[in-house]
């Protein structure tokens, strides 16, 4: 069976630009994510929403399995199982960053977000490396950051891991093109699973799933109603991850023009 892809972002495109023989790594209802020789890239259904791993085709997902073998012909087609998902006129997903100076200005945000669902990092079994990703932020120290929550939490993208993306979503929207190299540092100094490290090399590169994008412009924009609608959206995705993003996203918001000079600070290890 051949069926069409409908989409897919960057780095699904990444991934499947490279030639090769992988596997499925792990499977839920409407997403299975892949590990091929180009990089991870998750199949999910065509209803799901837009990200920058995702491969959004008809194949249902949940009839795979993880260990199933994956064929990539390059830029042409993926065989997963039975089907054979034609890449040839798939559309490319970018999501868009705002401005960064009208995002690092933009007024009400702490208003906006304090309404959004409490994250799983809140918990109390999590406060002490909490207070240290804190602390570190508070001292422009990413690496710090990453290393005290980075892998925190259970699951395939733990709460800390969606924290962390948060906050390096911003700091690249803030800090532009010049930052990005450094930004993946820090996203690898991080303990975790293959899953969630590659969504955090995707966020420090400026790219998450589609409510992210739409809430940051509304931010930047001033249009906080629009925020309001957008954060509850993000704030409902998976079990918590989405809240533990929007918790990532106000801690890095709350640093502001921090990240609006040429570089992104504590990057190095002391």
């Amino acid at each position: 069976m051949t069926v069409a892809t409908v989409e897919m972002g960057l780095g699904a495109h990444r991934a499947l630009a490279v030639g090769g023989r992988g596997r499925v790594v792990a499977v839920y209802r409407r997403a299975a994510y892949v590990r091929v020789p180009g990089g991870l890239f998750a199949l999910t259904t065509a209803d799901v929403g837009r990200g920058p791993l995702h491969l959004r085709s008809p194949v249902r997902p949940d009839r795979l399995a993880p260990g199933d073998l994956v064929d990539v012909v390059a830029g042409a087609h993926v065989r997963i199982g039975t089907a054979v998902v034609d890449l040839t006129h798939a559309a490319l997903w970018r999501g868009a960053l705002p401005d960064r100076h009208r995002l690092a200005t933009a007024g009400a945000v702490a208003d906006v977000f304090a309404a959004a669902a409490p994250p799983a990092l809140s918990a109390p079994m999590f406060a002490d490396r909490l207070g240290v990703a804190v602390h570190r932020l508070g001292q422009d120290d990413l690496i710090g950051v990453a290393r005290a929550i980075g892998g925190l939490g259970p699951g395939l993208t733990p709460a800390g891991d969606d924290t962390l993306a948060g906050i390096l979503l911003v700091a690249r929207a803030m800090g532009g093109e010049a930052v990005e190299e450094e930004l993946l540092t820090v996203a690898r100094a991080a303990t975790t699973t293959s899953v969630s490290r590659g969504l955090l090399d995707w966020a420090a590169r400026g790219q998450a799933v589609e409510p992210v994008h739409d809430l940051l412009a509304a931010l930047a924009a001033g249009d906080m109603p629009k925020a309001a609608i957008h954060l509850s959206v993000l704030g409902r995705l998976g079990h918590t991850s989405g809240a533990d993003l929007a918790y990532g996203l106000r801690l890095g918001l709350a640093r502001g023009a921090w990240y609006l000079g040429e570089r992104v600070s504590g990057v190095t290890p002391a």
